[in-house]
């Protein structure tokens, strides 16, 4: 099955690699969800979901 990544402020969100991947001037940047951006970022992410929603559900598993 081919799954969609969800995309938040610029960045490709990998729940199951927990982390956030964005492409910046031809640089990749992976962010791990313990880093101190990536929680930041997790935060507000979790905080933009609907807690019905598929993307919700799927983060809290793999929390």
């Amino acid at each position: 099955m081919v799954y969609k990544l969800p995309l938040f402020e610029g960045y490709t969100v990998d729940v199951r690699l927990r982390q956030f991947r964005s492409i910046f001037n031809k640089k990749l940047e992976f962010v791990d969800f313990k880093s101190p951006k990536g929680e930041e970022l997790l935060n507000k992410y979790i905080n933009s979901l609907d807690p019905k929603s598929k993307e919700f559900k799927l983060l809290i598993k793999y929390l």
